[in-house]
């Protein structure tokens, strides 16, 4: 693996350097979350590790017994936890009712409370039987050993703890402080004391100092112990500590030259110790430490020792490295070269070392010609980068070879913010992503939570023109009767939805106005059929496709009132609402579901005619292609379009959907024209803008999950309510709907909110209500 470039995120995008793939495999959290489950079920007591404490204390002959229980105590758990929770919550609160009964023989005040607190309202009989089992159980063991079963857990927990920062080694060697010099005071200046800006001056002076103050008794034992050969002995032990005799490193005489030269500098004392900490590392810290408390002396000694063979040579080679002007083979400094600097540097040096294996072929007198040499011009390899780095600054972000491979497809009537950001300079480099900053965070022991303001609205655009209903024909007018205007969305697609016949996908968040959408086409569909002001009620049907019964009738009820101005007949045909063949002949839009009108157009008999008059087909919730009723809507698509290619009729198919991720997939799969019929609209066209909230349970333990969860539930439901708003809570099961509702109304009691949740009406309002 290449060592990462300092310059590596200016040259990204340029032909400087070739293209290195940034892109790093992200943290699995998944692979995170399981690791600290595994550590959770090692620390604490599990099912699994009572039902082992029980084989391995009892004999087989009683193992059917407990086992019994054990299934009671699951079993009264299921129905406690709820069983739509999983089977990992229903055993942890298998553990909590074992370590609440154990020492229990009976169903006390305060295990109801224990329990309550925990899973909210519960069946009491679940309760008494999980009480009753563990009481036999308890019976079969001492009380020693129920003890060390519970405290086993919480043992293993505390020895398995880290505290953080228990693996930091501290030093605890104590150096004595430089003695400070005394400035000089009301303009009284000694003679010995007068300050200079010379460093070499200053540290002989502090030397000086420090020798007068401590004396022949101050433990300065590094002052004592320098020599001449200081600095060989000192660098050598350095080698061999962090090297270990590898070949390939630097020599004892090349690193006694580069630190001698840092040392004879005219840097300051923390300039030196950064750079010294660079080219050493962190296993020099004591050299460094070394060198800076003896600087001046091995200075001094260095000099004033010439007839030192080791050192002559060492200031020799110093001379000549510093005359040479090379680089250095250790020091702080960066090198920025080309790739195809780098390149011809390597057939460089290669050439060089062939020619000189020639020359001890021919001998050292024999001359050997220069024409293997390649021709290296370290100017004009510069003067080639500078111009290509000019040029990547007025050139787009991707080159042209990209450009050339990825064309910019724009869609006249797509909004998506996101695949707008994916297409940037940034998101392509693999730049981190980054919530809004208006972006509010509140962390306590139970939770996280995270607010996400609503984004700004889409900013109009110029060929955007409101439609108002009084500027519509007839028919619309008479099927948009009590309305002024269409809203935004609708008015976008107003032109194709209501004057083509195009085929049509829609993607809009939820209370955009879809249905009005769909009342455009079915519109257009009827004012195809109306010859001399009359409409042709036998000419066409219309199919609406709704996914559940209830969202049918729903619709029926909709298009009915809409529609009867115009005497047409709206019909629900489900698996509750049978039609017969006269009334479907008599109906001109029929309501149903993707299976009964898959039923009814797998027929190849009787309803061939009723297929072949179906003139519009509506889809609801196209996304719901990926779920498990998808095969079926594919099979009404793919059953709709060959009958299209088979007859040569024409038959027009609307798509409605909330925001889909791969909607050019859907359109493409609905043979719809991207640059006509696809319309995809994100977050910003909402009518209501749509904050978002986000709250993370910190616990790993199923049944404090649950628990936590009922609580930040009830308090963000309460300060809903205290606010005026209506609340909408969804669960992930039905079965969680009752015992949902039921905990909250248990917290507000306990709490003492329950005046917040009465409607100020009274109970019969809403009968009241309806019968009028």
């Amino acid at each position: 693996m290449a060592l990462p470039r300092l310059t590596g995120a200016l040259r990204s995008f340029s032909n400087v350097t070739k293209h290195e793939d940034y892109s790093e495999e992200l943290a699995d959290l998944t692979t995170k979350r399981s690791k600290l489950h595994g550590q959770l079920l090692k620390s604490d007591l599990t099912w699994k590790k009572i039902i082992k404490f029980v084989d391995d204390n009892l004999d087989k002959r009683e193992h059917q017994t407990v086992n019994g229980d054990l299934k009671t105590i699951l079993q009264a758990a299921k129905q406690i936890v709820g069983a739509e929770n999983g089977q990992e919550a229903i055993e942890s609160g298998a553990v909590f009712l074992f370590k609440t009964f154990h020492r229990k023989e009976c169903v006390g005040h305060n295990e109801t409370k224990a329990i309550k607190q925990m899973f909210g309202p519960f069946p009491s009989s679940s309760a008494t039987a999980a009480c009753n089992a563990t009481c036999r159980i308890a019976s079969h063991f001492t009380e020693e050993q129920l003890t060390a079963l519970i405290q086993m857990a919480e043992e293993q927990s505390d020895e398995n703890r880290v505290v953080f920062g228990k693996n930091i080694v501290f030093s605890f060697d104590m150096h004595d402080l430089d003695h400070s010099e005394e400035l000089p005071v009301n303009g009284e200046a000694d003679a010995q004391n007068t300050i200079s800006l010379d460093y070499n001056k200053f540290l002989n002076n502090q030397l000086n100092h420090l020798q007068n103050y401590c004396g022949e008794k101050s433990d300065l034992k590094s002052l004592e112990k320098v020599d001449d050969s200081f600095l060989w002995s000192e660098v050598g032990k350095y080698l061999n500590e962090s090297q270990g005799g590898t070949p390939g490193g630097p020599t004892t005489e090349d690193l006694c030259c580069t630190l001698y030269e840092m040392l004879a500098s005219t840097k300051s004392g923390d300039e030196l110790q950064n750079e010294l900490f660079e080219l050493l590392g962190p296993e020099g810290f004591e050299l460094i430490e070394k060198l800076l408390q003896n600087r001046s002396v091995i200075l001094e000694r260095s000099l004033a020792c010439p007839n030192d063979n080791r050192f002559q040579a060492l200031q020799e080679q110093c001379k000549k490295f510093i005359g040479e002007n090379a680089k250095p083979s250790y020091g702080c400094q960066v090198t920025i070269q080309s790739e195809q600097e780098r390149l011809l540097m390597k057939q460089y040096r290669r050439e060089e070392k062939r020619n000189a294996r020639k020359e001890k072929q021919t001998g050292e007198d024999a001359e050997v010609s220069g024409e293997g040499l390649m021709c290296f011009d370290p100017k004009e390899l510069r003067m080639q980068r500078e111009l290509s780095l000019l040029n990547a600054r007025s050139m787009p972000v991707l080159g042209r070879q990209r450009e050339m491979e990825f064309e910019k497809i724009h869609y006249p009537h797509v909004y998506d913010s996101r695949a707008e950001a994916m297409k940037t300079s940034a998101f392509i480099g693999g730049a981190k992503v980054f919530l809004p900053e208006a972006v509010q965070r509140e962390n306590n022991k139970m939770y996280e939570e995270v607010k996400i303001p609503h984004s700004e609205p889409m900013p109009i655009g110029i060929e955007e023109k409101i439609v108002y209903i009084k500027d519509l024909d007839e028919i619309g007018q008479l099927a948009f009767k009590g309305m002024k205007r269409l809203n935004r969305i609708q008015s976008i697609v107003f032109e194709t939805a209501y004057n083509t016949n195009e085929n049509m996908l829609i993607c809009a968040p939820t209370g955009a106005g879809k249905t009005n959408i769909a009342m455009l086409t079915i519109l257009h569909e009827i004012r195809q059929h109306v010859q001399q002001g009359v409409i042709k009620k036998d000419e066409f049907k219309i199919v609406y496709v709704a996914p559940m019964k209830a969202l049918a009738a729903e619709m029926t009820n909709y298009f009915s009132k809409r529609l009867e101005p115009l005497g047409i007949t709206v019909k629900e045909l489900t698996g509750d609402m049978q039609l017969s063949k006269g009334e479907i002949l008599r109906t001109q839009m029929l309501v149903t579901t993707p299976e009964k009108w898959d039923v009814v157009t797998r027929k190849s008999v009787g309803d061939v005619a009723l297929s072949q008059m179906v003139k519009l087909l509506i889809l609801d919730e196209v996304h719901l292609l990926h779920e498990d009723r998808g095969p079926v809507l594919e099979s009404i698509v793919a059953r709709t379009l060959r009958q299209v290619e088979s007859t040569q009729s024409m038959i027009r198919i609307l798509g409605l959907s909330a925001t889909l991720p791969n909607y050019l997939d859907v359109a493409t799969f609905l043979h719809v024209n991207p640059y006509i019929g696809l319309f995809y609209f994100d977050g910003r066209f909402r009518p209501v803008p749509l904050g978002q909230t986000f709250v993370g349970i910190k616990t790993a333990n199923k049944v404090q999950q649950l628990n936590h969860m009922d609580e930040v539930c009830y308090e963000n439901v309460l300060k809903q309510i205290m606010a005026g708003h209506q609340v909408m809570v969804f669960v992930h099961a039905r079965n969680a709907t009752v015992r949902t509702a039921m905990g909250l109304r248990e917290k507000a009691k306990n709490n003492g909110h329950i005046c917040h949740f009465l409607s100020p009406q009274g109970s019969d309002y809403g009968q009241a209500e309806k019968q009028k």
